[in-house]
């Protein structure tokens, strides 16, 4: 339950105008309550003379004029987010917009430069509806103005904050904050103990016999999957589900990525109620998705080896936080395949990310973009001698040592361009070494 909830909130946080949304309704409960308690209570007392004192013909052109600077604030706020979220798409990638539409400073200043733009728009409401006799509201009137004068450093600190986040090490460490967040989340650490599966030896032998597929009716990625909730009606009815596929996949109308035993136990209704423990949607989030934001992380990488920018410092940046991420990742477990009841019997048998598909997400598409690179290569090779120093699972040491036999091959590309590509071999023989120690002691 708490998944499904933290998946409809990423959707939400994603969002650029909530937030700016709920502080102007603050903002407007805020600018009517004042004048409420003031032209109630504070109407015969004396006020200081630092407060408004001019009339009320001057509060409404001040008002006019304030709520027409606070417009042309906001709009060249909003254009200046326009501006970076281009420069983010075109040079980090399309993807990393979502980042920066989840930021909370951004959403933080864009909603103070809004309700200010509501409180002006309120105060010219109150004072151009009262009459001549009516009381001026000077608290409110002078309130109003303070705040107006305080989004001018409200401005400048914003300029101050987009300039910073259009810096591509500030996005790189952003997402890598992601991916530990997320790598906390959906992982378990459990010391040095390697990961032992659940007894699945009474999983039925004939499951591929007397199962029924369950075909879904739409397309879209796969956001969250119910997991408690399908070992509860496993448990309820007795039954056995195959689940093919794992949060980030897409799913295409009419596939079959669901198997369910016995068939003759599966009824339309039982059918409809499994298929709703499956959340889809236009796009994948990090609800249940650990390799969500390494696939950004790559492409800030990708990106930056293209002809077009050429960046290596950007791409060892990436492999310098992707390694830290794996590094965390080696002291934790990923979940186990295999889920089972309040009873401990296996009722589920559901496709999981482990260390090997983890490792090929993170390492293999810059592997390959720098083959030619030998800056980058050479980095790439000191960081697997790290991780292979802490490699400590059998499938830690799979999805390294693949990436180690790759980069042998790799390494002929650079036989014309430097001299050291002999060294680079032995090198590698030594993380072969470094592996093979692993798993003798493992």
């Amino acid at each position: 339950m708490f998944s499904k909830i933290y998946n409809y909130w990423q959707i939400l946080k994603g969002n650029l105008w909530f937030f700016p949304a709920l502080t102007c309704i603050i903002y407007a409960v805020s600018t009517l309550l004042l004048y409420h308690l003031e032209s109630r209570y504070f109407r015969d007392i004396v006020l200081p003379g630092v407060l408004f004192n001019g009339s009320a013909d001057d509060a409404k052109a001040m008002s006019v004029t304030l709520l027409s600077s606070m417009i042309t604030m906001t709009t060249l706020a909003i254009s200046i987010t326009m501006v970076v979220l281009s420069l983010a798409a075109s040079q980090l990638g399309p993807r990393l917009i979502r980042t920066f539409m989840a930021d909370q400073k951004t959403k933080m200043f864009i909603a103070l430069f809004f309700g200010a733009v509501i409180s002006c728009f309120l105060l010219v409401l109150i004072l151009y509806d009262a009459s001549p006799q009516d009381y001026t509201p000077k608290i409110t009137i002078t309130t109003i103005f303070a705040l107006c004068f305080a989004t001018l450093f409200v401005l400048l600190a914003f300029v101050h904050h987009v300039a910073q986040s259009s810096i591509a090490d500030q996005v790189i460490l952003k997402v890598a904050k992601d991916l530990h967040a997320s790598l906390d989340r959906l992982t378990v650490s459990d010391g040095d103990d390697e990961h032992e599966d659940p007894d699945h030896s009474d999983w039925p032998k004939n499951f591929e016999q007397k199962r029924q597929r369950l075909y879904f009716e739409r397309s879209g990625y796969v956001q969250h999957i119910d997991y408690d909730h399908l070992l509860s009606l496993a448990h309820e009815h007795g039954l056995f589900i195959r689940i093919k596929f794992k949060a980030g996949h897409f799913l295409v109308e009419g596939e079959d990525g669901v198997r369910v035993y016995p068939k003759h136990k599966v009824t339309d209704e039982l059918n409809k109620t499994i298929r709703e423990r499956f959340i889809l949607g236009d796009s994948r989030t990090p609800t249940q998705d650990v390799e969500y934001s390494i696939r950004h992380l790559v492409e800030i990488g990708l990106r930056a080896q293209s002809p077009g920018q050429d960046d290596d410092f950007t791409a060892i940046t990436v492999l310098d936080r992707l390694s830290a991420a794996l590094a965390i990742l080696f002291q934790k477990q990923t979940p186990s395949e295999w889920m089972e009841d309040q009873e401990g019997r296996v009722r589920i048998w559901a496709k999981q990310s482990d260390e090997a598909d983890i490792i090929f997400s993170a390492l293999d598409q810059i592997r390959q973009s720098a083959r030619d690179k030998p800056d980058i290569m050479f980095h790439f090779l000191d960081k697997l001698k790290i991780l292979c120093e802490l490699a400590r699972t059998p499938a830690q040491v799979k999805g390294l040592r693949n990436q180690i036999v790759q980069i042998e091959y790799d390494l002929g590309f650079l036989n014309t361009i430097v001299r050291t590509v002999e060294s680079k071999k032995k090198f590698c023989s030594e993380l072969h070494d470094i592996l093979d120690r692993k798993q003798t002691t493992g």
